[in-house]
């Protein structure tokens, strides 16, 4: 065996150098991101401390590429990409928005172990641009959990679309930003809504 590993080693000098067959990767034009000053606040005010986890998702919409649906099969955006993985983005734009409720309670990741009266739950359903200029659209499926007893206190589809100004990978990623801002607005007001403060245990 080292035999063979020597010889391949030394036709491989003998020839310049071996030849890679595996492909370039290709570096983005542009990073895509949910800044947290675009976060809107809720209506209602976070009366509860609640967790956010980030959504689960399948592994088309669980990376960095952004998804485009063509007829019957999904393909990525070439030259721009998410500046993390679409889950993380999105919780954190919930956390953004949330925070900026007024309110006793308090938003944080589930990543920072906190206690709280309540988990956000959710679920990616569809997170893809269309072909050229077609519509994008982001749909979830969220669920306010008690961390308590884990019942499920609260269930809604939440969708935004939106247009792309024009066919560049650019515009139609920024059409999919907004729209993924926007529902990460629409958790976060589902969230300060329904997370109603709990009761104080009688001594």
């Amino acid at each position: 065996m080292k035999f063979r590993l020597a010889a391949a080693v030394s036709l491989c000098l003998a020839a310049g150098g071996c030849l890679s067959v595996l492909p370039e990767p290709q570096i983005p034009s542009a990073l895509i991101s949910l800044p947290a000053d675009r976060a809107v606040a809720p209506a209602d005010p976070l009366r509860a401390d609640v967790a956010v986890y980030p959504p689960d998702s399948t592994r088309a919409f669980a990376g960095v590429d952004i998804a485009v649906r063509t007829d019957q099969e999904l393909v990525y955006l070439g030259e721009v990409r998410w500046v993390d993985t679409a889950p993380r983005l999105l919780q954190n734009a919930v956390v953004d928005s949330l925070s900026k409720a007024g309110g006793a309670g308090r938003a944080v990741t589930a990543q920072q172990g906190a206690r709280v009266d309540y988990d956000v739950r959710w679920r990616i359903v569809d997170m893809a641009a269309g072909r050229d200029t077609a519509p994008v659209k982001v749909e979830v499926i969220v669920s306010l959990m008690d961390s308590t007893t884990r019942r499920v206190v609260a269930q809604q589809t939440l969708t935004a679309t939106g247009s792309p100004s024009d066919r560049a990978p650019r515009a139609r990623a920024a059409a999919m930003a907004l729209a993924a801002q926007s529902v990460a607005d629409q958790v976060a007001a589902f969230a300060a809504k329904n997370a109603v403060p709990k009761a104080t245990p009688a001594n």
